[in-house]
């Protein structure tokens, strides 16, 4: 019975819309969806919608502990407008006359069912203004797409020059080589190729003003993109290409989201509505969700991995103090470190310091949350379980007043027994770690 009063000033335009399709099956299973993202704080239960904002919370009873705060996601105008997205699968009437060029400008698309590449890349044109209120249309006739302005993931044609993006033809086998990447492109890729740095642009203005302002550092637009197509983009074409994770044991790409088994699963089931009408609505619930969790890549990379870079830099100015090999890194506060040190080491070697690459082994920083220190080894890649120099082995999983003992040094907490990792109670213990951790006796 709170639910409601939960989802009450929850702005909704395509609660709207999905009553249009008369379909009440669709429109009952947008308010499920709605709250299977609920969130029970702390006694507190938070409807979020994924175009709207955090409605009221349900009054504590007496006696629990205090409110939580209210948390409201990264979601940009242009970001939210997408829920309002127009799936028809004919030209709109009187609006087209077969030629592209006039106005709405027109996205066009396969019909039937949907995944996640086409959907991601419908997203990231939208969220240039240009598309912001184009229609989609989703359909396989040719004179239909001949009318569209831009066509994505249908077709058997790439030209960019053209505004056509599919790769599904025998001769296509274009990759992000630019970037050092290997994967070949999915429409979502290729869209991201050619209009993402402009969408990850308009994203990060709007991301740092709200993430800080002057006390977040402006970002590198062009790290921003690499970093955007490792660890959110280059999953989906991988996926959609047949593309493994894994070749022998070899990392193709990085699988941080499941945004594909989401964006699946908003198509009909085999003994629900097929429709043209109810798929276009999923299609549509399906481009907010691609265009919220992108918009969310875009947040985290502009105020949490990018402003990491500096406190890498400094660490890596100040190794020589904790150890002449500069084999010993130290953060001032625990952040994402592995992908910026390596870049930080090319960066540094082709400008002349020719011993800096490979030469950190250990990185220390304060364990905010628990206390004490961390020394890590650092890995040989980022997101690899194989370091570079990994804790010794007599140390590997023990604890406590039994690791002090071994080491001689009083404050120990652990060593994982990986290796990759361990903890002392002190700076100036965690620095001792290390120390001997480079030259054991």
């Amino acid at each position: 019975q709170a639910l409601p009063c939960c989802m009450r000033g929850v702005r909704a335009p395509s609660v709207s819309r999905l009553q249009r399709t008369r379909q009440p099956g669709v429109f009952s299973r947008s308010i499920h969806a709605m709250l299977r993202t609920s969130l029970l704080v702390a006694g507190t239960v938070i409807v979020h919608q994924q175009w709207g904002r955090i409605g009221s919370r349900v009054p504590l009873r007496r006696g629990t502990c205090s409110p939580a705060r209210a948390f409201a996601p990264f979601t940009p105008q242009c970001v939210g407008a997408l829920s309002g997205t127009a799936v028809v699968s004919a030209l709109p009437d009187g609006a087209r006359h077969g030629k592209p060029g006039a106005s709405p400008r027109l996205i066009g698309t396969h019909d039937g069912t949907f995944h996640c590449d086409e959907v991601l890349a419908c997203a990231l044109l939208k969220l240039l203004p240009e598309y912001e209120d184009a229609v989609v249309v989703r359909s396989r006739d040719p004179a239909v797409l001949a009318a569209c302005d831009v066509v994505v993931d249908v077709g058997a044609v790439c030209d960019p020059a053209c505004f056509r993006f599919d790769h599904h033809q025998s001769s296509f086998t274009e990759v992000m080589s630019e970037l050092g990447h290997k994967t070949k492109l999915s429409s979502a890729g290729l869209v991201y190729r050619h209009f993402g740095t402009r969408a990850v642009a308009r994203l990060a203005a709007v991301a740092r003003a709200q993430g800080g302002g002057e006390d977040v550092a402006e970002p590198d637009i062009d790290a921003i993109f690499r970093k955007v197509y490792r660890s959110f983009v280059e999953a989906i074409d991988g996926i959609d290409n047949g593309v493994e994770a894994y070749d022998g044991g070899v990392r193709n790409y990085d699988v941080t989201t499941t945004l594909g088994d989401r964006v699946s699963a908003l198509n009909p089931r085999w003994n629900q509505p097929t429709e043209v009408e109810d798929v276009n609505a999923r299609f549509a619930a399906a481009v907010a969700l691609a265009g919220e969790e992108f918009a969310a890549a875009v947040e985290v990379a502009v105020n949490s991995w990018w402003p990491a870079r500096a406190l890498v830099g400094a660490a890596l100015d100040s190794a020589v103090e904790l150890h002449p090999s500069r084999q010993i890194l130290e953060l001032v506060r625990p952040c994402p470190w592995a992908s910026h040190l390596v870049q930080l080491e090319l960066e540094r070697e082709a400008a002349g310091d020719v011993a800096v690459r490979g030469a950190a082994k250990y990185v220390l920083f304060p364990d905010t949350r628990g206390g004490g220190w961390r020394v890590q080894a650092v890995p040989l890649a980022e997101k690899s379980f194989e370091t570079r120099r990994p804790l010794p082995l007599a140390w590997r999983g023990v604890r406590d007043e039994q690791l002090s003992e071994l080491l001689g040094l009083e404050g120990c907490i652990f060593v994982h027994s990986s290796g990759f990792i361990g903890g002392h109670r002190t700076r100036e213990g965690v620095i001792e770690m290390a120390r001997r951790a480079l030259s054991p006796s």
